[in-house]
């Protein structure tokens, strides 16, 4: 093997690792980028998250020693108590006044009728509520006083427990001017040599750095309102376990993880500058996988590509920055994360490619321009102007028409406000003059185009006696008519000879024996050219793919016989199961895609709902599918719809295929269930003519119905299948 074929063989493998290597330096740089303040030494200590652990830490301290100082569990404060004695107070003072105000209008009522005994009787029922509500109120009160203590005992602890917590994680020393105290977990005050010693960590709270953090500044503070200050400092080892500590661990991590990242970011770039000397972009584009890839990438119309590139883009960047890849262990979601990187990485890449090349050749650009989508619709455009006569017409018709829409607008609004009498007067006045010069002059013009189009549509199916009446002598549709007319005539005389000649054909295949047949010769024929001795090679691979296509073709006639032999006797096996059918019916349209696209056809596929269920066999409702989209594809007139519609009702779901037939079909609709039956008579497509045939047995088999309507040349097969089984 020489040199050159050794380079071809290595070069797949250099471009693959030159598109990943830039995705993970791209996704290794990032990371850098995002975590950079985490190459910082101690830079746990800087975060906020630690500033609020620590702001904590120093509010527990004040609350333990200086708040709850003296306070003896089981007992309320000398203020609590005083506050809750005071609102029992005013709520007795409160019963008292509601009390008085309750009776005292009764009791002088009474007294004033003369009633001793009803005003004693009042006197005795206010003493007695009076009580009641005084004592519910003092045992209320008792409820109170007994739930502060519980609550104040709780608070104490939770506190207390708190800092004993915290004080492995932390060591403080803290003085209180105020009272002369000192609190703290050491037996000294540091020295400066100690905390160089032992503190990984130390600040002195208040903080009086100009710029302290949030969190910190209000401790600060509060410190600096009670007169309080001393230092926190964390040692290197704590005392049993410590988050803090954990925490600062992990940091750590983080921070050599990146280091790790920066060798292995200058690895990649080594490894992308090896790649590209030995694969320069030169040698990169004559590469036939790239070529292949540039093919397709530039049947892609150049302003699609130029309007994608600025959301793929912004999308890139967003997954780039976002996608998270740097963890332990590595698994199956690195690779999957930078095979997806990957794909983005080499469309953008092909972009820069291309336009590299673009800017080296110019004239690549003007061709690709010439087929991007906004030259083409300015050609449009240019040829829409070419006649000023009918641009001009057509453009006043469309103003006036959005007009009389704004008007019936104008109308509809002024009902239902009730306001704009003279707006409405304006809007009538030109609806009427739309109705009587506007809409009769729309409706000639519509009335001759009809005629035009049946009349070519006449033609075009083979009367070239019939003939396009002109009502108006003047005008574009009139010279259009006038020349349809002429080119009838001169089109019938070769109409006349073709329609003999296809009658031959027809009159010669007229049955399966021939259809059979023919390949079968052919297969025959071949074989003895391929027994001669005198072949040269390219004549004999002539011969055998000859010989591979009429044989292929012979395979497909034979299959299709056999599977209407099995599905007329009913041999068949069907795995029932709920269908999809709205997503079947979608995935048999994208089989077809690339036929669709080289037809001249358009398909109009309509589903009512995303989701229609029934009991069928897929694989079986995938070949009638299979068969009636092939069998438009074939017998369409070229330049129509083909109109495909799925609905559902209660009980069953409704397929409807429409098209036009390309053929005459002057027969019964039922004989094109018929075996190789085929609407084209003349048998000049490639179907066997057991496509329907198929298609209406595998149906009955799942207890569904096919059946056709013939409208001229209008076809339409109806397919319903049962949504209960």
């Amino acid at each position: 093997m020489d040199t050159k074929s050794k380079n071809r063989r290595f070069a797949v493998p250099v471009l693959f690792i030159l598109i990943v290597s830039v995705s993970l330096a791209l996704l290794t740089m990032v990371d850098l980028f995002q975590k950079r303040e985490y190459l910082q030494e101690d830079n746990y200590f800087q975060t906020s998250a630690f500033h609020r652990e620590l702001s904590i830490m120093a509010g527990l301290v004040k609350d333990v020693h200086l708040d709850f100082a003296g306070y003896v569990p089981g007992k309320l404060d000398e203020n609590t108590a005083n506050q809750l004695k005071k609102e029992h107070e005013d709520n007795l003072k409160s019963i008292q006044k509601d009390n008085a105000e309750e009776y005292s209008s009764r009791i002088r009522q009474a007294t004033e009728d003369g009633n001793i005994d009803e005003v004693n009787r009042l006197k005795v029922e206010q003493k007695n509520r009076l009580q009641e509500h005084t004592d519910h109120e003092v045992a209320n009160w008792q409820e109170r006083v007994k739930q502060a203590i519980v609550d104040k005992d709780a608070e104490y602890k939770e506190r207390k427990n708190s800092l004993t917590l915290r004080s492995g994680s932390y060591r403080y020393y803290v003085t209180d001017k105020k009272n002369d105290r000192v609190y703290t977990n050491l037996g000294h005050y540091p020295s400066d040599d100690e905390l160089n010693r032992h503190a990984r960590f130390w600040i002195n709270i208040p903080d009086t750095s100009p710029q302290p953090q949030g969190s910190v500044e209000n401790i600060s503070r509060t410190y600096q309102l009670n007169e309080l200050s001393g230092i926190f400092y964390v040692p290197y080892s704590p005392d049993g376990y410590s988050q803090i500590h954990a925490d600062a661990l992990y940091f750590d991590s983080i921070r050599e993880r990146l280091y790790a990242e920066g060798v292995m970011l200058l690895i990649i770039l080594i490894i992308f500058v090896l790649g590209y000397w030995y694969l320069p972009l030169s040698r990169m584009i004559q590469m036939p996988i790239v070529a292949k890839i540039m093919a397709l990438f530039r049947r892609i119309p150049l302003d699609i590509r130029m309007a994608a590139l600025i959301p793929v883009g912004f999308m890139y960047l967003v997954m780039i920055f976002n996608m998270r890849f740097f963890f332990f262990p590595i698994g199956s979601e690195q690779f999957f994360t930078l095979a997806f990187i990957s794909l983005f990485t080499a469309y953008l890449l092909l972009q820069l490619l291309e336009a590299w090349l673009m800017y080296k050749e110019p004239e690549r650009f003007s061709q690709q321009w010439q087929n991007s989508i906004f030259a083409k619709q300015r050609v449009l455009l240019q040829e829409s102007f070419a006649n000023r006569g009918m641009f001009f017409k057509v453009s006043v018709l469309f103003t006036l028409t959005i007009f009389m829409g704004m008007s019936m607008g104008i109308v509809f609004h002024a009902l239902v406000t009730g306001d704009g009498e003279f707006l409405v007067f304006l809007s009538l006045l030109y609806g009427l003059f739309y109705v009587v010069a506007v809409l009769p002059y729309l409706l000639r013009r519509l009335g001759l185009m009809n005629r035009i189009l049946l009349g070519a549509s006449s033609m075009a199916s083979g009367n070239l006696s019939a003939t396009i009446e002109k009502v108006h002598k003047k005008g574009m549709l009139a010279d259009l008519a006038h020349s349809l007319n002429n080119i009838k005539q001169g089109l019938k005389h070769a109409m006349e000879e073709q329609i003999k000649s296809e009658r031959m054909k027809s009159e010669l295949i007229t049955n399966v024996s021939h259809d059979l047949k023919t390949p079968l010769t052919s297969i025959i024929n071949y074989v003895t050219l391929l027994k001669q001795e005198n072949l040269t090679p390219e004549e004999r691979k002539n011969y055998v793919d000859v010989l591979d296509r009429k044989a292929d073709r012979l395979r497909v006639l034979i299959d299709d016989l056999f599977d209407a032999a099995k599905m007329s006797s009913g041999a068949v096996e069907l795995n029932i199961e709920q269908v999809n059918v709205a997503s079947l019916l979608n995935q048999s349209i994208a089989e077809f895609s690339d036929k669709i696209e080289q037809s001249t056809l358009t398909f109009r596929v309509t589903t009512e709902q995303p989701k229609i269920v029934a009991p069928l066999d897929g694989k079986k409702t995938w070949r009638v599918f299979e068969n009636l989209i092939g069998n438009a594809l074939k017998y369409s007139m070229p330049n129509t719809r083909v109109l495909i519609h799925l609905a559902e009702t209660q009980d069953d779901v409704i397929l409807t295929f429409k098209n036009v037939s390309a053929y005459e079909i002057d027969f019964d609709a039922q004989e094109l269930f018929e075996r190789f039956k085929r609407a084209d008579q003349s048998r000049n497509t490639e179907g066997s003519g057991l496509g329907l045939a198929i298609a209406k047995s595998i149906v009955e088999l799942q207890g569904g119905r096919l059946s056709i309507e013939i409208d001229g040349d209008y076809f339409k097969v109806t397919v319903v299948f049962r949504k209960h089984s």
